[in-house]
Protein backbone atom coordinates (compact mmCIF):
# COMPACT_ATOMS: atom_id res chain seq x y z
CA UNK A 1 0.00 0.00 0.00
CA UNK A 2 1.33 3.43 -0.67
CA UNK A 3 1.36 6.34 1.91
CA UNK A 4 -1.80 8.01 0.93
CA UNK A 5 -3.50 4.87 1.11
CA UNK A 6 -1.98 4.40 4.82
CA UNK A 7 -3.55 7.88 5.73
CA UNK A 8 -6.56 7.13 3.96
CA UNK A 9 -7.43 4.02 5.71
CA UNK A 10 -6.46 5.57 8.85
CA UNK A 11 -8.22 7.56 8.98
CA UNK A 12 -10.83 5.58 8.15
CA UNK A 13 -10.07 3.79 11.24
CA UNK A 14 -11.01 6.50 13.04
CA UNK A 15 -14.06 7.22 11.34
CA UNK A 16 -15.43 3.74 11.46
CA UNK A 17 -15.28 4.14 15.56
CA UNK A 18 -17.42 6.72 15.53
CA UNK A 19 -19.90 5.66 13.17
CA UNK A 20 -20.27 2.28 14.84
CA UNK A 21 -19.96 4.15 17.76
CA UNK A 22 -22.32 2.18 20.30
CA UNK A 23 -20.30 -1.12 19.03
CA UNK A 24 -17.22 0.69 20.27
CA UNK A 25 -18.66 1.65 23.39
CA UNK A 26 -19.30 -1.78 24.13
CA UNK A 27 -15.88 -3.34 23.44
CA UNK A 28 -14.62 -0.61 25.48
CA UNK A 29 -17.04 -1.54 28.28
CA UNK A 30 -16.07 -4.96 28.19
CA UNK A 31 -12.43 -4.61 28.06
CA UNK A 32 -12.00 -1.56 30.44
CA UNK A 33 -13.98 -4.25 32.98
CA UNK A 34 -11.35 -6.85 32.37
CA UNK A 35 -8.55 -4.74 32.53
CA UNK A 36 -10.32 -3.93 36.33
CA UNK A 37 -10.46 -6.81 37.77
CA UNK A 38 -6.41 -7.30 35.97
CA UNK A 39 -5.57 -4.41 37.98
CA UNK A 40 -7.28 -4.79 40.73
CA UNK A 41 -5.52 -7.85 41.65
CA UNK A 42 -2.40 -6.58 40.82
CA UNK A 43 -2.70 -3.94 43.32
CA UNK A 44 -3.58 -6.60 45.92
CA UNK A 45 -0.64 -8.51 45.26
CA UNK A 46 1.79 -5.77 45.35
CA UNK A 47 0.28 -4.69 48.90
CA UNK A 48 0.38 -8.39 50.22
CA UNK A 49 3.79 -8.15 48.96
CA UNK A 50 5.33 -5.04 50.50
CA UNK A 51 3.93 -5.98 53.47
CA UNK A 52 5.78 -9.19 53.66
CA UNK A 53 8.74 -7.32 52.31
CA UNK A 54 8.21 -4.91 56.04
CA UNK A 55 7.96 -8.47 58.50
CA UNK A 56 11.28 -9.56 56.00
CA UNK A 57 13.43 -6.42 57.44
CA UNK A 58 12.13 -6.82 60.98
CA UNK A 59 13.27 -10.57 60.73
CA UNK A 60 16.92 -9.89 61.34
CA UNK A 61 19.90 -11.57 62.62
CA UNK A 62 21.40 -11.15 66.12
CA UNK A 63 25.87 -11.11 65.77
CA UNK A 64 27.20 -11.29 69.54
CA UNK A 65 31.01 -11.42 69.38
CA UNK A 66 33.11 -12.52 72.18
CA UNK A 67 33.67 -10.58 75.19
CA UNK A 68 37.08 -9.95 74.62
CA UNK A 69 36.79 -8.44 71.24
CA UNK A 70 38.82 -5.29 70.67
CA UNK A 71 37.65 -1.99 69.17
CA UNK A 72 39.84 -3.09 65.96
CA UNK A 73 38.86 -6.61 66.06
CA UNK A 74 34.93 -5.26 65.80
CA UNK A 75 35.48 -2.69 62.69
CA UNK A 76 37.42 -5.78 61.11
CA UNK A 77 34.31 -8.20 61.77
CA UNK A 78 31.65 -4.86 60.55
CA UNK A 79 33.91 -5.35 57.32
CA UNK A 80 33.40 -8.64 57.12
CA UNK A 81 29.93 -9.20 57.32
CA UNK A 82 29.31 -6.16 54.58
CA UNK A 83 31.11 -7.62 52.58
CA UNK A 84 28.84 -11.01 52.45
CA UNK A 85 26.03 -10.84 49.33
CA UNK A 86 22.85 -11.19 51.46
CA UNK A 87 23.66 -8.93 53.48
CA UNK A 88 21.23 -5.96 52.69
CA UNK A 89 22.21 -3.90 56.07
CA UNK A 90 24.56 -4.08 59.38
CA UNK A 91 23.94 -1.78 62.34
CA UNK A 92 25.90 -1.95 65.36
CA UNK A 93 24.76 -2.54 68.39
CA UNK A 94 27.11 -1.25 71.67
CA UNK A 95 26.74 -3.18 74.64
CA UNK A 96 26.01 0.10 76.68
CA UNK A 97 22.92 0.94 74.26
CA UNK A 98 21.89 -3.24 74.75
CA UNK A 99 21.97 -2.95 78.66
CA UNK A 100 19.93 0.54 78.72
CA UNK A 101 17.39 -1.40 76.23
CA UNK A 102 17.42 -3.99 78.54
CA UNK A 103 16.28 -2.05 81.21
CA UNK A 104 13.80 0.08 79.59
CA UNK A 105 11.79 -2.82 79.09
CA UNK A 106 11.59 -3.93 83.12
CA UNK A 107 9.91 -2.33 85.78
CA UNK A 108 11.54 0.10 88.42
CA UNK A 109 11.79 -2.14 91.12
CA UNK A 110 13.41 -5.12 88.80
CA UNK A 111 15.89 -2.29 86.80
CA UNK A 112 17.21 -1.24 90.02
CA UNK A 113 17.84 -4.78 91.26
CA UNK A 114 19.21 -5.77 88.12
CA UNK A 115 21.50 -2.74 88.43
CA UNK A 116 22.39 -3.06 91.74
CA UNK A 117 23.30 -7.14 91.07
CA UNK A 118 25.18 -6.48 87.81
CA UNK A 119 27.65 -4.43 88.40
CA UNK A 120 29.46 -4.85 85.25
CA UNK A 121 27.64 -4.82 82.06
CA UNK A 122 27.08 -8.72 81.06
CA UNK A 123 25.78 -7.74 77.74
CA UNK A 124 28.23 -8.44 74.62
CA UNK A 125 28.64 -5.69 71.62
CA UNK A 126 26.57 -6.87 68.63
CA UNK A 127 25.90 -6.63 65.11
CA UNK A 128 21.83 -6.75 64.11
CA UNK A 129 22.48 -7.94 60.27
CA UNK A 130 19.18 -7.54 57.83
CA UNK A 131 19.39 -10.28 54.68
CA UNK A 132 18.37 -9.48 51.38
CA UNK A 133 17.11 -12.78 50.37
CA UNK A 134 15.41 -15.04 52.89
CA UNK A 135 16.15 -17.97 50.57
CA UNK A 136 19.56 -17.66 51.10
CA UNK A 137 19.06 -17.28 54.86
CA UNK A 138 20.70 -20.72 56.01
CA UNK A 139 23.63 -20.02 53.77
CA UNK A 140 24.35 -16.30 55.31
CA UNK A 141 23.70 -17.76 59.17
CA UNK A 142 26.59 -20.31 58.17
CA UNK A 143 28.69 -17.76 56.84
CA UNK A 144 28.46 -15.55 59.53
CA UNK A 145 29.18 -18.21 62.04
CA UNK A 146 32.81 -18.71 60.25
CA UNK A 147 33.77 -15.08 61.01
CA UNK A 148 36.54 -14.66 63.44
CA UNK A 149 35.67 -13.20 66.81
CA UNK A 150 31.60 -14.02 66.58
CA UNK A 151 30.83 -15.95 69.90
CA UNK A 152 26.99 -16.86 69.09
CA UNK A 153 24.34 -15.75 66.41
CA UNK A 154 20.73 -15.09 67.09
CA UNK A 155 18.11 -15.69 64.40
CA UNK A 156 14.56 -17.29 63.60
CA UNK A 157 15.05 -19.65 61.05
CA UNK A 158 11.02 -20.71 61.37
CA UNK A 159 9.88 -17.15 60.46
CA UNK A 160 12.03 -16.87 57.75
CA UNK A 161 10.98 -20.17 56.29
CA UNK A 162 7.09 -19.27 56.84
CA UNK A 163 7.66 -15.99 54.56
CA UNK A 164 9.33 -17.73 51.86
CA UNK A 165 6.64 -19.91 51.73
CA UNK A 166 4.03 -17.03 52.20
CA UNK A 167 5.72 -15.37 49.55
CA UNK A 168 6.38 -18.48 47.25
CA UNK A 169 2.25 -19.28 47.68
CA UNK A 170 0.96 -15.89 47.08
CA UNK A 171 2.88 -15.59 44.47
CA UNK A 172 1.71 -18.34 42.74
CA UNK A 173 -2.02 -17.89 43.01
CA UNK A 174 -1.64 -14.09 42.08
CA UNK A 175 -0.03 -15.32 38.73
CA UNK A 176 -2.69 -18.26 38.27
CA UNK A 177 -5.97 -15.14 39.36
CA UNK A 178 -4.30 -13.06 36.73
CA UNK A 179 -3.97 -15.51 34.15
CA UNK A 180 -7.41 -16.66 34.48
CA UNK A 181 -8.79 -12.87 34.55
CA UNK A 182 -7.13 -12.58 31.16
CA UNK A 183 -8.01 -15.56 29.66
CA UNK A 184 -11.39 -14.65 30.58
CA UNK A 185 -10.92 -11.32 29.22
CA UNK A 186 -9.64 -12.91 25.65
CA UNK A 187 -13.09 -14.78 25.37
CA UNK A 188 -14.96 -12.12 26.66
CA UNK A 189 -13.45 -9.87 24.26
CA UNK A 190 -13.33 -12.13 21.05
CA UNK A 191 -17.21 -12.57 21.60
CA UNK A 192 -17.39 -8.73 21.45
CA UNK A 193 -15.47 -8.14 18.77
CA UNK A 194 -17.65 -11.45 16.35
CA UNK A 195 -20.53 -9.09 17.20
CA UNK A 196 -18.57 -6.54 15.80
CA UNK A 197 -17.66 -7.67 12.93
CA UNK A 198 -20.62 -9.48 12.02
CA UNK A 199 -22.64 -6.35 12.30
CA UNK A 200 -20.41 -4.75 9.37
CA UNK A 201 -20.22 -7.89 6.96
CA UNK A 202 -21.95 -6.31 4.17
CA UNK A 203 -19.36 -3.51 4.56
CA UNK A 204 -16.39 -5.75 4.35
CA UNK A 205 -18.25 -8.17 1.49
CA UNK A 206 -18.66 -4.69 -0.45
CA UNK A 207 -14.98 -3.85 -0.44
CA UNK A 208 -13.99 -7.24 -1.54
CA UNK A 209 -16.32 -7.37 -4.41
CA UNK A 210 -14.91 -4.32 -5.97
CA UNK A 211 -11.17 -5.63 -5.88
CA UNK A 212 -10.27 -4.50 -2.53
CA UNK A 213 -7.06 -6.50 -0.98
CA UNK A 214 -7.24 -8.17 2.04
CA UNK A 215 -4.48 -6.42 3.58
CA UNK A 216 -6.75 -3.37 2.53
CA UNK A 217 -9.67 -4.37 4.15
CA UNK A 218 -8.18 -5.38 7.53
CA UNK A 219 -6.35 -1.99 8.09
CA UNK A 220 -8.94 -0.16 8.68
CA UNK A 221 -10.17 -2.65 11.37
CA UNK A 222 -6.40 -3.00 12.90
CA UNK A 223 -6.57 0.95 13.40
CA UNK A 224 -9.96 0.82 14.65
CA UNK A 225 -9.04 -2.07 17.24
CA UNK A 226 -5.72 -0.03 18.60
CA UNK A 227 -7.77 3.05 19.23
CA UNK A 228 -10.05 1.13 21.26
CA UNK A 229 -7.21 -0.84 22.93
CA UNK A 230 -5.79 2.55 24.12
CA UNK A 231 -8.86 3.92 24.86
CA UNK A 232 -10.02 0.78 27.67
CA UNK A 233 -6.23 0.79 28.79
CA UNK A 234 -6.60 5.10 29.28
CA UNK A 235 -9.98 4.81 31.36
CA UNK A 236 -9.32 1.05 32.64
CA UNK A 237 -6.21 2.73 34.68
CA UNK A 238 -8.31 5.52 35.92
CA UNK A 239 -10.87 3.50 37.32
CA UNK A 240 -8.67 1.14 39.38
CA UNK A 241 -7.21 4.35 40.22
CA UNK A 242 -9.98 5.70 41.63
CA UNK A 243 -11.17 2.38 42.95
CA UNK A 244 -7.66 2.44 44.73
CA UNK A 245 -7.91 5.48 46.43
CA UNK A 246 -11.52 5.19 47.80
CA UNK A 247 -10.54 1.92 49.25
CA UNK A 248 -6.98 3.26 50.71
CA UNK A 249 -9.49 6.58 51.88
CA UNK A 250 -11.68 4.21 53.67
CA UNK A 251 -9.52 1.73 55.62
CA UNK A 252 -6.39 4.44 55.96
CA UNK A 253 -7.39 4.20 59.91
CA UNK A 254 -7.25 0.41 59.90
CA UNK A 255 -4.26 0.05 58.32
CA UNK A 256 -2.68 3.09 60.50
CA UNK A 257 -3.61 1.23 63.32
CA UNK A 258 -1.75 -2.09 62.22
CA UNK A 259 1.02 0.21 61.38
CA UNK A 260 0.74 -0.65 57.71
CA UNK A 261 0.72 1.99 54.56
CA UNK A 262 -0.62 1.25 51.40
CA UNK A 263 1.90 1.17 48.11
CA UNK A 264 1.67 4.19 46.58
CA UNK A 265 -0.44 3.73 43.35
CA UNK A 266 1.46 6.52 41.28
CA UNK A 267 4.73 4.35 41.78
CA UNK A 268 3.12 1.98 39.21
CA UNK A 269 0.46 3.65 37.61
CA UNK A 270 2.65 3.85 34.17
CA UNK A 271 3.50 0.48 34.20
CA UNK A 272 0.15 -0.88 34.71
CA UNK A 273 -1.10 1.74 32.10
CA UNK A 274 2.05 -0.13 29.45
CA UNK A 275 0.58 -3.53 30.43
CA UNK A 276 -3.23 -2.17 29.69
CA UNK A 277 -2.56 -0.69 26.31
CA UNK A 278 -0.42 -3.58 25.05
CA UNK A 279 -3.39 -5.96 26.58
CA UNK A 280 -6.01 -3.87 24.64
CA UNK A 281 -3.88 -3.68 21.47
CA UNK A 282 -3.99 -7.22 21.44
CA UNK A 283 -6.85 -7.95 22.30
CA UNK A 284 -8.50 -5.23 19.97
CA UNK A 285 -6.43 -6.12 17.14
CA UNK A 286 -5.99 -9.45 17.17
CA UNK A 287 -9.33 -10.23 17.63
CA UNK A 288 -10.61 -8.56 15.16
CA UNK A 289 -7.80 -10.03 12.72
CA UNK A 290 -8.68 -13.72 13.63
CA UNK A 291 -12.92 -13.19 13.84
CA UNK A 292 -12.40 -11.23 9.98
CA UNK A 293 -11.05 -14.42 8.58
CA UNK A 294 -14.28 -15.74 7.95
CA UNK A 295 -15.52 -12.78 5.80
CA UNK A 296 -12.73 -12.20 3.71
CA UNK A 297 -13.46 -15.23 1.91
CA UNK A 298 -16.44 -14.77 1.17
CA UNK A 299 -16.10 -12.40 -2.38
CA UNK A 300 -19.18 -10.61 -1.92
CA UNK A 301 -21.43 -13.09 -0.97
CA UNK A 302 -23.05 -11.26 1.51
CA UNK A 303 -24.34 -8.84 -1.33
CA UNK A 304 -25.68 -12.00 -2.99
CA UNK A 305 -28.06 -12.54 -0.04
CA UNK A 306 -29.59 -9.00 0.21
Amino acid sequence: MTGSSIKYLTKEGFRNVWTNRMMSIASICVLMSCLVLIGTAGMIFLNIDSLLEKVEDENVIMVFAKEDTTDQQLDAMEGQIKQLDNVDQVEFVPKEVAFEEQLATMGDAQAELFKNVSNDNPLPDAYKVTVDNLDLFDQTVEQLNNIENVDIIRENKDLAQKLVAIRQGITVISIVIVGVLFLISLFIISNTIKLTVYSRRLEISIMKSVGATNNFVRFPFIIEGMILGVMSGVLGLGLVWGLYQLAVSQFGDVLKTLNLEAVPFTEYALTMLGVFILIGIVCGVGGSLVTMRKYLNKEGSEISNV
